[in-house]
Order: C-alpha cells, then structure tokens, then sequence
C-alpha cells in the first residue's frame, strides 16, 4: 500500500533556511524570495516551526494562514516595536517604522519570552 506525505513532520521547504535565536525563540529566517512571500501560509499548525523571522520587512500578509499569528515587528537593533496579537486569516499588517518582522504563532509559550534586544550577535534580529 503506498503511504501519502507525513503529516506530522515539519514541513520541509523550512530545511535550507537558516535560523537564528530571538527574544527567547530559536526561529528560521525567511532568507529568500519565496520563504519571505509563504511565510507561514498553508501549512496546519503541527507543520510549522516556532516561529519565522522576516529580515527587511514592515508589512505582513495573513493570506493562506490556517492558524493565528502573534506578530512583532522589531526595530533595526531588534528591539520590539510593536506587538499584534492573534492576527487571524486575509489580514495585511504594516508598520513602517519595522526593520524586521518576527512571526509566532499565537500559542507559543509566554514564559519563553527574553528580552534579548540587547543581548548582542545571538540576540540580534537583523
């Protein structure tokens, strides 16, 4: 009997990309076109990592999304600019002052939040 994709592996079109520790999180970075534009978009829940870190970024699409996102846009030291909480699918988000964007879904842990904006290279966002 041939067997369908896992499901319950993460997706794979996040293997390639680079990853970064922020705010307490250990996060992929959207390094290329195609990473920046999906983000998080069509996959469940189970599938995504814990968080997508957007470089050079200060507007963020919902489009495709299956789950709510926390989104936090960071300054260009990585300090955390503005918060949006459970955004849900078909929503744009813009902040122009954002230098980059850090995307979570909504369920993640509060208590593995750190306020790291300061805490040097691992800390960095950019």
């Amino acid at each position: 009997m041939a067997e369908g994709p896992d499901i319950t592996r993460p997706a794979r079109r996040f293997q390639r990309l680079g990853r970064r520790r922020v705010h307490g999180f250990e996060v992929v970075v959207a390094g290329d076109p195609l990473s920046r534009l999906l983000g998080l978009a069509l996959l469940d829940r189970h599938r995504a990592p814990e968080g997508l870190l957007i470089p050079r970024c200060r507007s963020v699409h919902t489009y495709g999304m299956r789950f709510p996102l926390d989104l936090l846009f960071l300054g260009n030291q990585g300090e955390p600019l503005i918060a949006v909480r459970e955004v849900g699918p078909g929503h744009r988000v813009r902040v122009p002052e954002a230098d980059s964007v850090l995307e979570l879904p909504s369920d993640w842990d509060v208590d593995k939040w750190e306020d790291d904006s300061h805490a040097g290279p691992e800390g960095d966002a950019r």
